[in-house]
């Protein structure tokens, strides 16, 4: 049985740093692991020991090749990945690795306006033998407002709702934020829905 994880969040949150972080990590226990790289318009960057969605269709060429948008060309190279699941799963039936990190796209449109990840991870579990478990990672400068705080948090309820799978949502880059008093966090990270509401009006 394999284990993958479902790295999410909006661009910018720090998926692609956290697979890094948690690959060198545990290479570094002599522990094997695999990232696999969903997102078609990653930029100059290349993973080590990957399965990477680019070796099969980037948005760039999808851009270039039929005119259209960021968002448009990302769904146009999940529904092409979609189609051709026989690829990924060769490529991961070809890893001696038992546990996997999915690094997947920001575009919230995946989750809330389309069934692709659904269908994925149906896939995953079906024909690959996973055990899918999520992480959303929420950039920590989303607590310098309440209403990003609570659009970002929706965000993630949208994410794990559509997925219904084990889900842990984590404030990310926390090091960037200097001088936060615990209490000002701890709003945070155990929220009380009427006083964020009330600092709303």
């Amino acid at each position: 049985m394999r284990k993958g994880q479902f790295v999410m969040g909006p661009a910018g949150s720090g998926k692609t740093t956290y697979c890094l972080e948690i690959y060198k990590n545990l290479n570094q226990n002599n522990f094997p692991i695999k990232i696999i790289n969903l997102d078609p318009s990653l930029l100059d960057f290349d993973y080590p020991n990957s399965i990477d969605i680019r070796d099969l269709i980037k948005t760039s060429d999808v851009m270039e090749e039929f005119s259209l948008g960021p968002n448009g060309s990302l769904v146009f190279c999940m529904e092409y990945l979609m189609d051709n699941l026989n690829w990924l799963r060769k490529e991961i039936l070809d890893s001696f690795e038992k546990v996997f990190l999915f690094d997947l796209p920001g575009q919230i449109e995946l989750y809330s306006h389309s069934n692709l990840l659904n269908e994925l991870l149906n896939f995953l579990v079906s024909f690959c033998e996973f055990t899918i478990q999520g992480v959303f990672l929420l950039d920590c400068q989303f607590i310098s407002d309440v209403s990003k705080f609570i659009g970002g948090s929706l965000t993630a309820l949208c994410c794990m709702i559509s997925l219904e799978i084990s889900h842990f949502n984590v404030l990310n880059k926390i090091n960037l934020v200097k001088n936060i008093p615990k209490n000002f966090l701890e709003k945070y990270l155990s929220p009380n829905s009427n006083q964020l509401f009330l600092e709303l009006n």
